[in-house]
């Protein structure tokens, strides 16, 4: 701020005797929280409830569960009919056409494993979606208290520019009465003016970003935002949330062993490597008892007869070009392309806990020094609003301490706004976001 720094004494009473008033009235007004509020648990659960993600993860779970039945069904008895007709040789002079239709019924008695790995990866996929499902819950309810955080952050801050804008208008109208007097200038009267107009820009931001907010709390729980209880009610949850996590190694310890993506991951390589083992076991035989009731036309006798058969078959591939020996080796090449993902993103979630962790630290340690600088700061604009009511001090000396304090005051806010998000980095990191309620029944606001 480029102003002049010598105002005669007079002046300074003068225009002093005018904003004393302001000066008063200038601390900032902490919010009130409400009597009854949506907390934060339980908004994150309506938001799990509620994202239509979920039904896509559920139909994806259900689809698992029918290739299981399927799988399954290979150690059950297959029951089928069948028709045929054929021509062949009836002796040494003659042929014969034989039409024949019946019933086969086959029961697998030996395949090599073949059943049971398709068992196996099947029941893998299960544990996979599963484990997509909730990192989907997870994900929305992680959507909607980053937009909460944002909502009860710029509110705050909006709290903040509005007190400044209050301030300076009144020192805007204390200082227009004394235009007339000789008792301000001009010069005053704009620099004021100028602070009214950037706290009124800020706050259209600020109140941007609120609505911005607001628009996805409605659409992820069907509650407005005023049925949410305050930041320090979400940070007490948040705190309760992360409770076991005492240092770096717990983080990691709980990232690698409770998320929920890596939990995919690792179910999407076992479901790999089941396939794997069916496809190199392709070339064994697989043994059946079959049973076969069926009738068979004679065209010789112009009769039909029964003919029953029972007995074990075995089949197994000699010849197929190369495709066995190319899925055998795609079901490795894809398996090894998992657990290169695998391996990736453990790494890549091993580093994100260790810096969440010690971001929260850091934030945590930040927040009690800017909660100093705060104090400090109002008692600097204290001291200057004191001297210049006595005409000592300048009004750009007072303005520099009202923006500093106001500085320092947005710092704090920031700052413990920061911890949160990090908090909730955290437990989406562990798995910690609360668990649906009940997925059969809609929160209704």
């Amino acid at each position: 701020m480029t102003m002049s720094r010598v105002f005669p004494t007079l002046h300074n009473a003068a225009l002093s005797a005018g904003v004393g008033l302001a000066i008063m009235s200038s601390p900032l007004q902490a919010q009130s929280p409400s009597a009854e509020c949506l907390s934060f648990v339980h908004a994150l659960q309506i938001a799990a409830e509620r994202a239509p993600e979920i039904d896509g993860a559920l139909a994806r779970q259900d689809e698992a569960a029918a290739d299981y039945r399927e799988a399954e069904s290979l150690r059950l008895p297959q029951v089928s009919t069948f028709g045929r007709s054929a021509s062949g040789d009836s002796g040494l002079t003659g042929s014969q056409i034989e039409n024949q239709v019946g019933l086969r019924i086959s029961q697998r008695l030996w395949d090599f494993g073949d059943s049971r790995y398709a068992m196996e990866a099947a029941n893998s996929t299960i544990e996979q979606r599963t484990f997509e499902l909730r990192a989907q819950e997870s994900a929305a309810s992680g959507r909607l208290a980053d937009a909460y955080l944002t909502h009860l952050e710029a509110e705050a801050m909006m709290d903040v520019i509005v007190d400044r804008r209050a301030y300076f208008e009144r020192q805007r109208a204390s200082v227009e009465a004394l235009l007339s007097t000789g008792g301000a200038t001009r010069a005053d009267n704009a620099q004021i003016a100028a602070q009214v107009a950037q706290a009124e820009a800020d706050v259209l931001e600020l109140r941007f970003m609120r609505d911005r907010a607001a628009t996805r709390i409605r659409e992820y729980t069907g509650y407005a935002p005023d049925a949410f209880c305050d930041a320090e009610a979400a940070g007490e949850d948040l705190e309760r949330a992360l409770r076991g996590i005492a240092s770096i190694n717990d983080a990691v310890d709980m990232t690698l062993s409770q998320n929920p993506g890596l939990a995919a991951q690792a179910e999407a390589v076992r479901v790999l490597d089941a396939q794997r083992e069916r496809a190199r076991r392709g070339r064994l035989p697989v043994v059946e008892a079959v049973g076969i009731a069926s009738y068979v036309y004679d065209d010789f006798s112009e009769t039909w007869d029964a003919r029953d058969r029972i007995g074990v078959d075995l089949s197994m591939p000699l010849y197929t070009g190369e495709a066995l020996q190319a899925r055998n080796e795609r079901a490795i090449a894809r398996m090894e392309q998992e657990e290169s993902g695998l391996r990736s993103l453990q790494r890549e979630l091993r580093e994100q806990a260790e810096i969440a962790f010690r971001r929260t630290i850091s934030l945590q340690a930040q927040l009690i020094r800017r909660e100093a600088v705060a104090r400090s700061q109002f008692e600097y604009f204290d001291a200057i609003s004191g001297e210049f009511e006595f005409g000592l001090g300048t009004l750009p000396d007072l303005i520099d301490a009202r923006l500093g304090y106001e500085r320092a005051e947005l710092d704090v806010i920031s700052a413990r706004f920061s911890l949160l998000r990090q908090r909730l980095e955290l437990m989406s990191l562990t798995d910690r976001m609360p668990r649906p309620r009940d997925r059969g029944v809609r929160e209704t606001p």
